[in-house]
């Protein structure tokens, strides 16, 4: 460590103001190593490096070295820079405080050698705790103006740098001078203020770090994000020392790489994994409403800026708490499930982890061994969670999903920390220009945002946008909804705008994660919604989800229709049919099936199939590629949230439905007439266009119990016909099939449009 002799550098001061000769030989630089280094009590400087284009410039390690022997007027031109001043006043303040020895980074480290540079950074940390005395430097303020909150006067730029927030910490004692040098206060007397400035607690700035992080309590001891959130906000000059200004905070060791940008904070990241076992440097990000990543690692320290309230839960702690949650002993006992929470490694090809599990199809929700602090006289401890996606062999990580009940599992993920090479945006061309011939105007966008120049970008931090369109006349309203996530992109209609934004959200990327091999390997997706009460409809064209480009084209018009209609996506759970939600069917039925609800009655009682009944009236046959074609299998989107109407219950529940598979009604034109013909035989009945069955029905049954279970003891043989779980049937009535007095004119129009 190379320090400034603070007599020799004041007489060398007083030397220039008196024109003295000063011998060359005279060393104001003097380094120590080891015990002699141990002996020595010197102050240490914290301050903000200069701006050149303001007119400030700093004095270096070779500036000071050749103090000596440079010209007069050299030597004139460095002690007017206001870095000379500040190491001058720094040997002022530490002769007054009693100190011999002086410590300021700007000339005291060698920043031409590179393996100097690399130890200066590595030591920092321990350099600055074993001061004596620190000294902060608030070169923008004056006396205590930034204390008693004065509006003329903004926080100091000291408290937004990144160096700035170890040196704040790891120093015993911090005297706070103002831009005359005069004493603010210190850190101690200030604490209170200073972790209202900053996001530290008072304990630690009163007590120290190391204090704090040997607590056998997990709510004071500080958590890995909980760290990284102090510099949140701050910033450095160079990108990388965002990542190097943390290494003694987190105890770690690492070479300085300058060059290597954002993979320097990576690289912190897997070093403090390859030490610790603090699953809450996964947890950045985990308030956020939207966004994905391709990695399980974050980019910078502004992404744990939700992470000032994550605590770290120790290994039997996590355990207690899933004990809490209903994991069953036997999955938590043993050697290896004990070994499984306490290790995870860093491999070539990503992090290997055992994690508390609950899996929807595409979708895993992992349970993390962190919470957010509440209270501390009422603890509520809530652990977070975090979603994570495999569509295929590729990975992402979603925000902003909602936790789902779910039985969780151990089971072992391959996360990786290295970036996918997706595009970074992706821009959807909208042509909706034909809309305004019906009447229809774009009411706004959700979240607000602005349509430019008739497209819409997304990217991995602003991935979905729905946009709102309005008829006046008659109140009409659908929404578009986009989203881009991973290199996929989705577009999809929506009518029923009692879901939220996040539900919308959700949807999309559902829809993304399961696109199945016709869709991906389609150019053109269409899909149709029809308006209710109505014989028109909307229809998207959009090019298909996996395209490779960073833009596609969406072609938005209305169009007639006759009110029995399906998306031509053959999305298996189609929004056209809202008049009836799904319900439990006890018999086993198929699309094409019609009949009746009883007066009073909770169950659909089917009457027959239209197939068989107009094959019977003469209008087949059907088999032949140009008539009906029979229903096609179809793949139902995992924990699909279903409005679920169950016997012998009034109300309706939201259910999430797991995996399963469905059939549906084709939507073409020989249905629509078929259903035309049948009119006057089947007016008045209700046709059931999609059947889905599940799998795992033990899965529901937490949901079930929570849902519908009365307050006293549950009775699991009153339960059991429900818990059987028979296909769910979407039933509907078409509008050809209603029971309604028109008028000639109506007709007339009727008939043209046929």
């Amino acid at each position: 460590m190379r320090l400034i002799d603070v007599v020799t550098m004041l007489n060398l001061e007083t030397s220039f103001d008196e024109e003295k000769n000063v011998p060359r030989t005279t060393k104001v630089l003097k380094e120590f190593f080891g015990p002699d280094l141990a002996e020595k009590e010197y102050a240490i400087l914290s301050h903000c490096w200069g701006v050149e284009k303001e007119g400030e410039q700093e004095v270096l390690f070779e500036d000071m070295k050749q103090l000596l022997t440079v010209s007069d007027e050299e030597r004139k031109e460095i002690r007017g820079r206001t870095g000379y001043m500040k190491i001058v006043d720094t040997c002022r303040r530490a002769r007054k405080d009693g100190l011999e020895w002086v410590w300021v980074d700007t000339c005291c480290i060698n920043k031409e050698s590179s393996s100097e540079l690399s130890e200066a950074i590595n030591s920092m940390y321990k350099w600055y705790a074993n001061a004596e005395l620190c000294y902060a430097y608030l070169h923008d303020t004056l006396r205590d103006s930034w204390i008693k909150g004065i509006k003329s006067m903004a926080t100091p730029k000291w408290f937004s740098r990144g160096w700035t927030l170890q040196e704040l910490i790891a120093p015993k004692v911090v005297h706070f001078l103002d831009r005359k040098w005069e004493r603010i206060g210190d850190k101690a007397g200030l604490a209170w203020t200073l972790s209202r400035i900053t996001p530290i607690p008072e304990k630690v700035l009163k007590e120290g770090l190391q204090k704090a992080l040997s607590s056998v309590n997990d709510y004071d001891r500080p958590s890995v994000a909980q760290i990284f959130s102090w510099a949140a906000h701050r910033t450095t000059t160079r990108e990388e020392d965002r990542a190097y200004s943390l290494l003694g905070l987190l105890g770690v060791h690492m070479p300085m790489l300058y060059g290597e940008g954002k993979n320097a904070f990576r690289r912190l990241q897997l070093e403090i994994i390859r030490t610790s076992n603090d699953q809450s440097i996964f947890a950045w990000g985990h308030q956020r409403e939207f966004g994905w990543s391709s990695s399980i690692l974050a980019d910078d320290p502004s992404c744990f800026e939700d992470c000032g309230g994550v605590a770290a839960l120790r290994p039997e702690s996590f355990t207690a708490r899933l004990r809490e949650m209903g994991m069953p002993d036997e999955k938590l006992a043993g050697k290896s499930t004990q070994k499984r929470i306490r290790t995870f490694t860093v491999t070539n090809d990503g992090i290997q982890i055992w994690l508390p599990t609950a899996t929807f199809g595409s979708y895993a929700q992992v349970t993390l061994a962190c919470y957010r602090k509440s209270d501390p006289d009422y603890p509520l401890i809530t652990l977070i969670t975090i979603h994570l996606v495999f569509p295929g062999s590729t990975f992402y990580r979603v925000f902003g999903l909602r936790k789902y009940p779910g039985k969780m599992e151990f089971e072992q993920h391959l996360l990786p920390y290295k970036e996918a090479e997706y595009p970074s945006t992706f821009t959807f061309e909208l042509h909706d220009q034909t809309l305004s011939h019906d009447g229809f105007v774009v009411n706004r966008v959700f979240p607000d945002r602005v349509v430019t120049d008739g497209s819409v970008t997304l990217s991995s931090n602003e991935d979905v946008a729905a946009i709102d369109y309005v008829r006046e006349k008659d109140d009409t309203s659908f929404l578009v909804v986009l989203s881009y996530c991973g290199g996929r992109h989705s577009v999809s209609a929506v009518l029923n705008f009692a879901h939220n934004m996040a539900h919308l959200r959700s949807r999309a990327f559902e829809r993304l994660c399961n696109s199945n091999h016709e869709l991906t390997h389609a150019k053109h997706l269409m899909q149709h919604i029809h308006f209710r009460r109505s014989i028109e409809g909307v229809r998207v064209v959009h090019g298909a989800p996996c395209d490779s480009s960073v833009r596609c084209t969406v072609k938005i018009d209305i169009v007639k229709c006759f009110g029995c209609c399906a998306h031509k996506e053959r999305l298996a759970l189609s929004e056209n049919y809202p008049a009836i939600p799904f319900s439990l069917i006890e018999s086993e039925l198929r699309p094409g099936d019609y009949g009746r609800v009883p007066q009073g009655r909770h169950n659909f009682e089917p009457e027959g199939n239209i197939i068989e009944f107009a094959t019977c009236l003469g209008l087949g046959p059907f088999e032949d590629d140009r008539g009906i074609r029979l229903p096609e299998l179809e793949s139902v989107q995992p924990w699909r949230s279903l409005l679920l109407s169950v016997p012998g219950h009034g109300n309706s529940h939201h259910l999430d439905m797991y995996d399963g598979t469905g059939w549906t009604l084709q939507a073409n034109q020989q249905v629509v007439l078929l259903l035309k013909a049948l009119s006057s035989h089947l007016a008045g009945r209700l046709l059931v266009t999609t059947v889905i069955r599940y799998s795992d029905p033990l899965d529901l049954r937490p949901r079930l119990y929570s849902t519908f279970a009365p307050r006293n003891r549950l009775d699991l043989d009153a339960w059991e016909p429900l818990l059987r779980f028979p296909p769910l049937c979407l039933v509907a009535m078409p509008l050809t099939w209603h029971h309604i007095d028109i008028d000639w004119e109506f007709m007339t129009m009727l008939l043209k449009i046929i």
